[in-house]
């Protein structure tokens, strides 16, 4: 049974959230709000625009000096596992390490492994390898997962249903909760223009608690509950002509992930 705790809210500690995609923070806005953590963008989410988005809603709330945007390209990291470019991975790696070691993190927030895209699942793994050898709790927020069965249904920012960890729950002022939805209605356009159907079905209280994980030694196993979300859709893509190979779990992030665990610090 899950059981949920209320989140540490000590004022003081130093956080970095470093995330997949630009647009990733609304997800953890009051948490933003209220902590005022720094945050380390990857890549540039496929295009300017989601950059320049999430730039403006971090200036409304007085974060953006506490911003940085590494700008990869999307396509870059997905060729890189694909091709099982580690050399790659480490450089990414070093970047987030020399962002850990500027800011001196107590603790550092990262994206769940969900497997509903790859390159928001990279960020643990990564985070892991920037982190050796340094004293930082490493802690997971749920963004969404792809639930079996059909129609397609999404579970956001929630864990699964009977998922072992333990829930850290941050439970929103009603000023921070009208910030959030404020800016998920109007700072956020390709977020909604990809997402509107799956966000307009959250009703705004469930917006008002966001959880969050300490991550677990190791990597989950996908477990018959789960859906490998990116294989599906890349299935779905390469059939229609428009990719030519698939990113798999078992084929290209397992092996890219356990790389990076065994690399050298």
């Amino acid at each position: 049974m899950t059981v949920t705790t209320p989140f540490d809210d000590r004022p003081g500690l130093r956080r970095l959230v470093v995330t997949g995609h630009p647009n990733h923070e609304l997800a953890i806005l009051g948490f933003a709000q209220r902590f005022r953590p720094r945050f380390l963008f990857l890549t540039d989410g496929g295009a300017e625009a989601r950059m320049n988005e999430s730039r403006e809603a971090l200036a409304s709330l007085g974060l953006l000096d506490q911003a940085r945007f590494l700008a990869w390209p999307e396509e870059r990291l997905y060729r890189a596992l694909l091709d099982g470019d580690l050399p790659f991975f480490r450089e990414v790696v070093a970047q987030v390490r020399s962002e850990i070691d500027t800011v001196s993190p107590a603790e550092v927030l990262c994206e769940r492994i969900e497997y509903y895209n790859p390159l928001h699942d990279v960020t643990l793994p990564i985070v892991r390898a920037a982190l050796r050898g340094r004293p930082a709790r490493i802690v997971e927020f749920p963004l969404i997962a792809q639930e079996p069965g059909e129609p397609e249904r999404y579970r956001v920012n929630r864990l699964a249903p009977g998922d072992p960890a333990e829930v850290l729950e941050l439970r929103l002022t009603p000023d921070e909760l009208a910030t959030k939805l404020e800016a998920g209605e109007r700072r956020y356009p390709s977020l909604r223009r990809q997402m509107g159907a799956v966000l307009d079905g959250l009703p705004p209280e469930r917006s008002a608690v966001e959880h969050f994980v300490s991550a677990a030694a190791g990597l989950p196993a996908p477990g018959p509950e789960d859906v490998l979300r990116y294989e599906w859709r890349g299935r779905r893509l390469k059939d229609g002509g428009q990719v030519d190979r698939v990113i798999t779990w078992t084929d290209h992030f397992l092996p890219f992930a356990k790389a990076l665990e065994a690399a050298p610090g």
